[in-house]
């Protein structure tokens, strides 16, 4: 009983540091100097309340996510008629709680603690969808063409590509989603918001030193009118 009592007390002080820590590096800000380009990439900070990610044009600045993430890959067929779809949402995160949390009430403890331990099983996981709307769930945010072609080159690097440069796709929740292998180590300490904003400090936007959680990041772009509450896709 002490031995437990001991283990759940060095526990607590884990959690409680490791919260405090992420605290201090959300709101510690990076690149001060960040200022939106007059002539630039329209992308999207994407959430769903836990989970952030990004919504790139599905065509921009040479890149071609279509020719990547095939629309023909997700299992709706509305997807996949030529210009059906404009644009991606691409994010990151562990394979087990991505495939085992189709839903909020899914959500397992052990799960979320075997990632956060750390695990090389990732996933990257990609939605196709016409015209985003700016509001609660998605930010708007200009970047210039040169962050934009390294942030493109950023992501496809965390997309595991086998020998034929095709990703093999993994079925998604739904009709217009879809998973493919990803590349990196998940953790606490690289969580799949700690994704998001070391791929926006990389190219110079103001972003905090370290965003484990969603909040972290979702505070450095404040929601602008109209007011949209609709999550631009089902929880990941």
């Amino acid at each position: 009983m002490q031995l437990a009592r001991a283990v759940l007390g060095w526990l607590l002080l884990v959690a409680g540091l490791a919260f405090a820590a992420g605290e201090i590096g959300g709101l510690w800000g990076t690149n001060p100097q960040w200022r939106a380009p007059d002539d630039g990439v329209t992308i999207y900070v994407e959430t769903n309340g836990f989970h952030t990610g990004f919504i790139l044009p599905a065509q921009a600045e040479g890149v071609d996510w279509h020719a990547l993430f095939p629309p023909t890959d997700v299992r709706d067929p509305r997807y996949h008629a030529t210009g059906a779809t404009d644009h991606v949402a691409i994010s990151w995160g562990e394979r087990d709680f991505y495939l085992a949390t189709p839903r909020w009430q899914d959500l397992n403890p052990a799960t979320m603690a075997r990632a956060a331990i750390g695990s090389d099983a990732t996933l990257i996981h990609v939605y196709h969808m016409q015209r985003p709307a700016e509001g609660l769930y998605a930010r708007k945010l200009v970047i210039s063409h040169a962050a934009y072609r390294k942030l493109a080159a950023r992501l496809m690097n965390d997309v595991a590509q086998p020998e034929s440069g095709v990703p093999t796709p993994i079925a998604g929740y739904g009709g217009d989603d879809v998973f493919y292998e990803g590349r990196g180590r998940y953790s606490l300490v690289r969580s799949c918001n700690a994704w998001t904003g070391d791929h926006l400090r990389a190219i110079g936007v103001r972003i905090g030193a370290w965003t484990p959680a969603e909040h972290h990041v979702m505070r450095w772009f404040p929601q602008v009118a109209p007011r949209d509450t609709s999550v631009p896709h089902a929880p990941d």
